[in-house]
């Protein structure tokens, strides 16, 4: 039970309780409380958009920084090339990988979103509440699915945390947490659109706001996590090949 334990306590990088509230606890919430009282003294939009906009990051940012260390730790650890070599198929064993990590991104916003709830005093419908934690659950795996797929592009290159920041920096500006990405410019507008976790804080934004419809939001959210799902097995999968061809930078 204990090297269970530990290693299910690896598998996500933390080796400490305390490791893991500052991750998964503290550091969203304090991110959910700058972006809400920054938006509060502007005045631009109301404590509910913030507070979707703030447990929807909450729940994207571990996911995908967790998605992008499903792939590259193998290196780190030195197990890249076992998997590499083996003859098994990797479907199995990557398909599955973003899983964990969306769920633990969900875990995050929900926890958040009390919170977040009690800090920016607003108030939310109980039945609200279990579809907003669906739309948590469909942005943190779509925004693990493409951290798995930068996963693999770190593998060229040494400086993973750079991917990882900017990843997280375009993710923040695309979920519109200060502003309404209808506001952006006309390029910036449409390139959200295409960002993992956009539908799923659409999605929750309407349900908080009106009760409105989510099911379309969060089919397209799905499609979206599957795609790159998809994308991101094949791109390990050339990888792969091209390892077993030499043809690789030698960062591995």
């Amino acid at each position: 039970m204990v090297s269970n334990y530990l290693s299910f306590r690896a598998l996500f990088n933390w080796s400490r309780p305390s490791d893991f509230l500052l991750a998964f606890v503290f550091a969203p919430v304090f991110d959910l409380l700058f972006y809400g009282l920054f938006g509060h003294y502007m005045s631009v939009e109301d404590g509910a958009f913030y507070l979707t906009g703030g447990v929807m990051l909450a729940a994207c940012l571990p996911a995908l920084s967790g998605g992008v260390m499903s792939v590259t730790s193998e290196r780190y650890y030195g197990t890249l090339h076992a998997l590499l070599i083996s003859p098994n198929a990797l479907g199995p064993a990557l398909f599955l990988r973003p899983l964990p990590y969306s769920l633990f991104g969900a875990l995050a916003g929900g926890v958040t979103l009390p919170v977040g709830m009690l800090l920016l005093d607003v108030r939310l419908p109980d039945d609200v509440l279990p579809v907003l934690l669906g739309c948590l659950l469909c942005g943190a795996l779509s925004s693990a699915a493409l951290g798995m797929l930068l996963g693999v592009f770190a593998l060229y290159v040494r400086d993973i945390f750079t991917v990882i920041n900017l990843a997280m920096w375009f993710l923040s500006l695309a979920l519109g947490l200060f502003v309404p990405p209808s506001a952006y410019p006309t390029w910036l507008t449409v390139a959200t659109h295409w960002v993992p976790g956009y539908h799923a804080l659409s999605a929750a934004r309407k349900v908080v706001e009106n009760g409105a419809p989510v099911g379309s939001d969060l089919v397209i959210e799905a499609a979206r996590a599957a795609s790159l799902i998809v994308v991101g097995m094949c791109a390990i999968t050339y990888y792969r090949r091209q390892v077993r061809r030499g043809r690789t930078s030698g960062l591995d």
